[in-house]
């Protein structure tokens, strides 16, 4: 079994029910979720064993997170709790662009801003497969990114997902720097987009982005497209998948269900094309219902829509 260890925060989601500006909802309701955390849950369900390294606050919310993510079979057992909160956000959905959702975040300061180098246990990141993390990380605190800074340097293998979210950081030149620094730390596996890229290296489209990925030392790009599909680059090999025609509640959490069912495809020894069809599909599910995870299918489940549409 791939065994992946993941650095980052698990926070509280809170969707609102109704469309529209926030403003005007009434009523919201709670998931669990996190880049790191829905990665964690999308490798689970593709056969791989997942080590979430966190911190949540010693709070109702931190033990929601907890026991939630122990119930959908992810390690626990390096998450601490910690005396600040656990951070919260919420889903403004299909405003003020229909099919787009909007993220609104209360977690400075919080329980997962707080991790750090020490809470990165060696032994685990020597034992485990592939080390995996994302610029939220990066974006949350200095500490936070000296965490994955360390676990890179310990780490077999790395894959790292861009992930910029402008509301995170001072300014996108920042946000440029950060990501360039750990990718010049070597990184075996890419996912990102052409908004992210453009912010990393002033490109957008896929070959050339590959190029220039490659020429950091990256070895494969999964390019996320959005509604067009996906793109897996290695070497001379190129696949394109097309995202399916899918009924749209809500888009949080695709891309980071992707990124976990790719990687532990690809960690196992998946061929290259079938990784990306699974994860295309399995994100094509994820928008179909609110919460960032709860859609993520078994092999079974994707099975089935691959052959249904």
């Amino acid at each position: 079994m791939t065994w992946i260890a993941a650095l980052g925060e698990p926070l509280i989601e809170l969707n609102a029910l109704t469309r529209g500006p926030l403003r005007y909802v009434q009523y919201f309701e709670k998931h669990v979720a996190g880049s790191e955390a829905n990665f964690c849950i999308a490798a689970v369900m593709f056969g791989a064993r997942c080590s979430l390294v966190a911190r949540v606050g010693d709070d109702e919310f931190g033990r929601n997170v907890v026991e939630y993510l122990r119930g959908r079979g992810v390690d626990v057992s390096h998450i601490k709790f910690d005396n600040a909160p656990t951070g919260v956000f919420f889903v403004q959905r299909h405003y003020p662009v229909p099919g787009r959702s909007v993220m609104f975040y209360y977690r400075r300061g919080s329980a997962g801003s707080r991790l750090s180098p020490v809470d990165v246990d060696e032994a685990l990141i020597k034992a485990v497969d592939a080390v995996h993390s994302t610029g939220i990380t990066l974006a949350i605190s200095d500490s936070a990114r000296e965490a994955v800074h360390k676990a890179f340097e310990i780490a077999k293998r790395t894959t790292f997902d861009t992930n910029i979210r402008p509301a995170l950081w001072r300014n996108l030149e920042e946000a440029r720097v950060a990501v360039l620094d750990v990718l010049r730390r070597g990184v075996e596996v890419l996912i990102t987009d052409p908004d992210d890229t453009e912010v990393v290296l002033g490109v957008r489209e896929p070959e050339e982005a590959y190029r220039r990925y490659r020429e950091l030392g990256v070895e494969v790009l999964l390019y996320k497209m959005g509604a067009r599909g996906a793109y897996v680059f290695r070497g001379d090999e190129k696949y394109f998948k097309p995202a399916y025609s899918v009924p749209v509640e809500d888009p949080t959490g695709a891309g980071d269900a992707m990124a976990g069912v790719f990687t532990a495809m690809y960690l196992s020894g998946a061929e290259l094309e079938k990784a990306l069809a699974y994860a295309v599909a399995s994100s094509a599910l994820v928008v179909t219902v609110r919460g960032d995870n709860e859609a993520i299918p078994d092999v079974k489940d994707a099975e089935a829509l691959l052959r249904a549409l």
